[in-house]
């Protein structure tokens, strides 16, 4: 009688582009895209996006807010939706101006955008509204640039909070949502391109040719050394700096790396980390700790022993091929608090998801949005809630994380697990099911393709299986009552029956959608019958 394997195979590890075929394990992807690895290790389908001007936003609403519900059938329904919806979106306009949106920012309960104007000889702000975007009063402010904003607290009172912003061809700027005032320092081209606060209200701004200038105590007006201001030099092109755990101060050049200490003129000192390595501006964020993308590839900036030792480590060996062919072309980052998640973006819209799990990671996947992201921010709206804007070539602002399509329009998602041999390498085997777990909390179609002895040419793939994916279950009293589908499953298995004979087996997965909510595909269990030792 022939030996039957039925092995589990559990989803976690993310991408692998590195290790051999036969060093992957099982749960490990050669393909994880428009995927995410969420905060329990688990793969789900990322969220989408869609344009923002401050009027009502397309994915609010709802069924039950149309005229003629309730429906005669889902299939009406589902039309009316998407009508109404299309309605919405076609309502929101683009930044006035031209070109791509130069920053962004949040500040109360609007979202401010940076456009040059349509002549594209000055730069102007805009707030969002109910009724799309407003001008906002400023001095004459010259085009182009790359916004880098702050929010900062340099009074002490509750009321004090402003954002302090620069872009690198204008001065830098408060504003408290009701003024926009210029600041005036002591460097000429009076333009940073960067800029940091450290806890003890000190206001860092980074100049053209490696010049580092601090404010007094509480006061970013002043910046002369009588006043408690001065500046420092640190021999390189500033990129990017970041406040560490420790209230410490990374300071990122493009090839060296320091430390600056203290928190004002009496005790500060700039202690070198590296004069080899640096950073590629725009790739630095801090998620428990700086994280950014250098030479070498995606590395973390760790606090390792006492006061003054730091480590930079590098992470991303699992998609060191990938990334070597991005080389020079990242143009962005932000993060997701909630997630845990960096995302480093790339000129072609495309980019890099890191999960974290503290100071470890789960590992890696990749997303592609189809719009290059220009600018973006990550910051809480007056509820205190996370929101992401990103700023594109095309005028608009678009918000992150918001809704299930790409401004209306689907997008396709793809899994490739590693080839399993079920622990039996030089063993051929019938390959006659697979049970595989997902979790929903609506309807999703999934299509699977059975793929065999690491897709040789000579044993070619099973026909597609279609998988009708129904979830939104969940268990009385611990679910919300909103957000649940009482007569579906807390969690779905199917079973997919394939007809395949080889010594390693993969499942490729993939679904389109413009309106399914995100999928988690947990695990599969694999049933097999020995066929023979391969000769």
């Amino acid at each position: 009688m022939s030996k039957t394997f039925i092995v589990p195979v559990i989803f976690r590890g993310g991408l692998n582009l590195s290790a051999t075929l036969l060093d992957l394990t099982a749960g490990e992807c050669r393909q994880l895209h428009n995927y995410e690895i969420n905060t329990l290790g688990k793969y789900q389908r990322i969220l989408g996006y869609e344009r923002f001007d401050g009027r009502p936003a397309p994915s609010d609403l709802k069924p039950s807010m149309l005229e003629g519900y309730p429906f005669p059938n889902d299939a009406a329904e589902l039309v009316a939706l998407n009508a109404a919806r299309t309605l919405r979106r076609n309502n929101i306009q683009p930044v006035p101006g031209s070109g791509r949106i130069l920053g962004c920012f949040v500040f109360g309960a609007s979202v401010y955008a940076f456009r040059n104007t349509a002549a594209g000889s000055a730069a102007k702000l805009w707030r969002s509204s109910l009724g799309g975007w407003t001008e906002v009063s400023t001095p004459a402010l010259l085009p182009g640039g790359r916004y880098e904003t702050l929010r900062c607290n340099f009074s002490g009172s509750a009321g004090g909070i402003e954002v302090v912003g620069c872009d690198g061809v204008n001065p830098a700027w408060r504003f408290n949502g009701a003024g926009f005032t210029q600041i005036t320092t002591s460097i000429t081209p009076n333009a940073p391109r960067h800029l940091q606060a450290l806890p003890s209200q000190v206001l860092l701004l980074a100049f053209a040719g490696g010049s580092l200038l601090y404010s007094a105590i509480g006061d970013p007006t002043k910046w002369s050394p009588v006043d408690g201001g001065g500046e420092i030099a640190v021999a390189d092109e500033i990129v990017g700096m970041t406040i560490e755990p420790d209230n410490s101060c990374a300071v990122f050049c493009r090839n060296r790396t320091y430390v600056l200490y203290g928190k004002s003129k009496a005790d500060f000192n700039l202690t070198t980390l590296s004069m080899t390595t640096g950073a590629i501006e725009w790739s630095i964020q801090s998620v428990a700790g700086a994280i950014y993308m250098d030479d070498r590839g995606l590395t973390r900036l760790n606090r390792v022993q006492a006061f003054g030792n730091f480590d930079a480590a590098t992470i991303s060996q699992a998609i060191e091929p990938l990334l070597r062919g991005y080389v020079g072309r990242a143009v962005g980052s932000f993060v997701v608090k909630r997630k845990n998640q960096y995302r480093l973006c790339f000129e072609d819209g495309g980019g890099v998801i890191l999960t974290f799990a503290g100071q470890d990671n789960y590992g890696f996947s990749t997303f592609s949005f189809g719009k290059t992201i220009r600018c973006v921010t990550s910051d809480e709206d007056s509820a205190g809630r996370e929101v992401i804007f990103f700023g594109s070539d095309d005028g608009y602002l678009y918000q992150a994380e918001k809704g299930f399509s790409f401004d209306g329009q689907s997008y396709t998602d793809v899994l490739r697990p590693a080839f399993t041999d079920l622990g039996a390498q030089d063993i051929n085997k019938r390959w006659r099911k697979i049970v595989v777990e997902c979790e929903t909390s609506g309807r999703t179609t999934l299509t699977m393709v059975p793929d065999f002895d690491f897709s040789s040419p000579e044993n070619a793939a099973d026909q597609p299986k279609y998988l009708e994916v129904f979830g939104g279950g969940g268990y009385w009293d611990q679910a919300t009552w909103d957000e649940t589908t009482w007569s579906a499953a807390s969690a779905y298995t199917a079973d997919i029956y394939i007809d395949g004979v080889g010594r390693t087996m993969s499942l490729l997965i993939t679904s389109t959608s413009d309106s399914n909510p995100p999928h988690i595909i947990r695990s599969m269990l694999i049933h097999a019958a020995a066929r023979g030792r391969r000769r």
